[in-house]
Order: structure tokens, then sequence, then C-alpha cells
């Protein structure tokens, strides 16, 4: 990883959005997570019919490409939560949409 130099620091500060390149819907990872306990998901209501996409490019190109793909990351996840992880109890905010949380 790199770090930070005099001329990375810029007013205001530059907006890095940290994930990963694939473009993946919450719907699609619940689906996953629910295979992965045997349990399917339950959905309260449906998307919208825009969705906030977060655009990783600028991260990536100055940080490099994620180093744990997202099949791993998913398989670390779902061993975290059966093997009793804590969990800070926060509220995810999916529902969001107005970039307000």
């Amino acid at each position: 990883m790199r770090t930070a130099t005099r001329s990375d620091r810029s007013s205001p500060p530059g907006i890095l959005n940290v994930t990963g390149p694939e473009r993946i819907s919450v719907r699609e990872i619940a689906h996953w997570f629910g295979a992965a306990f045997g349990r399917p998901p339950c959905f309260v209501n449906t998307e919208a019919r825009a969705a906030l996409l977060s655009d990783s490019s600028r991260c990536r190109a100055r940080l490099g490409e994620p180093a744990v793909p997202l099949g791993v990351l998913r398989q670390w996840v779902a061993h975290w939560v059966r093997s009793g992880g804590a969990s800070l109890n926060k509220p995810t905010h999916f529902e969001v949409v107005d970039g307000r949380f």
C-alpha cells in the first residue's frame, strides 16, 4: 500500500469509493448468502428503478486492484457470521437512494 505524499493532499479532499470492480446488487448478494446459510432471503420491497453504483476506478487507479476477490470475501464473511463473529448491529441503509444516511 502506498503512503500519501504532500502532492496527494488537496482541499477539499478527493473522494475515493472503496469497493471492488464488480457490479453486484443487494438482491444478488442476499441470494448468495441465503444459499450459503440454507435460508432463502426475505425481501420486504422491490428495488427502485434507479440504483446507486459506486465507481471505484479512481481508488483502484491510486491504490491498485483489491487483493481479495469478491468470491473469497463472501466466503470470509460467511465464515465470520457462522463462527459468531462480532457485529456492530448498525443499520445498512441499503434502502437510501438520496445519499443522506
